[in-house]
This record gives structure tokens, C-alpha cells and sequence, in this order.
């Protein structure tokens, strides 16, 4: 069994807001990081102030005006990508998403920032952790299984969902 790597979260300031930028553009899709914004799929002006503007809204916490929290992953120090908690209507639930940058995929990072994402969860007193996904995506599946989610699928609109009891 391959050893996990020494993954942390770390919460966003402003110079780990730069890093983390500069990772998504060089090392994700804007798709990936960012809602559909301006012209074209790629990185442009408005998802590049649209990322840090979300960033800095969510760094109050999941008690806090946005009702969410961002972490960066960090991989020996350095930014991995970001994941994130936020409250749903549902009391004592919240929805986690993440992204890693292409050259941190299939390393277990993602495995270990789940983890510990969980673990935050639970210290913040929540009971349900969901999250969404696409049908394609088989390596957010395998991710969300491997930490305990029940799967559901919408054929319909090409959706899954999870879900961990905590």
C-alpha cells in the first residue's frame, strides 16, 4: 500500500489567494475552478476576479456571512488546490467540493483533504457532508466512495450526488 503524502489545510489569506491563482491557471481548467463567466471557456477577467472575490467571502467561515469556508490544499507546503465547506438549507449539513491541479491528480491528495475536510465537519458540529459530481467524472466518484458517500444518480440531467453521515 502506497504511504499517503503529507497533505494540510491551511486557511486563505492574501498571499495564498495569489498562489492558489496562479496554480488554477496554470494547472486547471477555468471550468474546473470557476462558474461559466465573460467570453470563451478559458481564464479571462472575470474568473480571475470572480476567484478571488469568492475566496475572500468565504474566509469568515462556515459560521460567517457566506455560510462557507475555503481551505488550500497544501502538498508538502506547497498549494495542491483549494476545498471547501458550505452550509445547505438542510441544518447540520454542508456541501464540499474541491479541486487539484492536473500535476497533483492521482497522488491520494484528494483522498487525504477529504479526510480532513470531514474532520473539520465534525468539530464544526456538522452531521451530513454532501457534495455533486458529474456522471463522467469516475475519479470524484471513487473519491466520495472511498470516504463512505452513498451514490445517487440522475441519468437525466448526468448528475451524481453523495453523501457522508458523519
Amino acid at each position: 500500500m502506497s504511504r499517503s503524502p503529507e497533505v494540510h489545510l491551511a486557511d486563505v489569506d492574501e498571499p495564498l489567494l495569489e498562489k492558489l491563482l496562479d496554480l488554477a491557471q496554470r494547472d486547471a481548467a477555468a471550468d474546473e475552478v470557476t462558474p461559466p463567466l465573460g467570453a470563451g471557456t478559458g481564464w479571462n477577467a472575470e474568473r480571475v476576479q470572480w476567484f478571488r472575490a469568492y475566496h475572500r467571502a468565504a474566509a469568515k467561515g462556515v459560521d460567517g456571512p457566506a455560510g462557507e469556508q475555503t481551505w488550500a490544499v497544501l502538498c508538502g507546503g506547497d498549494p495542491a488546490g483549494s476545498i471547501r465547506l458550505k452550509r445547505t438549507a438542510d441544518p447540520g449539513t454542508a456541501e464540499t467540493g474541491i479541486w487539484l491541479g492536473r500535476s497533483f491528480r492521482g497522488q491520494r491528495i484528494g483522498t487525504v483533504a477529504l479526510q480532513l475536510i470531514l474532520a473539520e465537519a465534525s468539530r464544526a458540529g456538522l452531521r451530513r457532508i454532501v457534495a455533486h459530481t458529474t456522471a463522467g467524472n469516475a475519479g470524484a466518484q471513487r473519491l466520495l466512495t472511498a470516504a463512505g458517500a452513498v451514490l445517487t444518480y440522475d441519468d437525466d440531467d448526468d448528475a451524481v450526488s453523495a453523501a457522508v453521515d458523519l
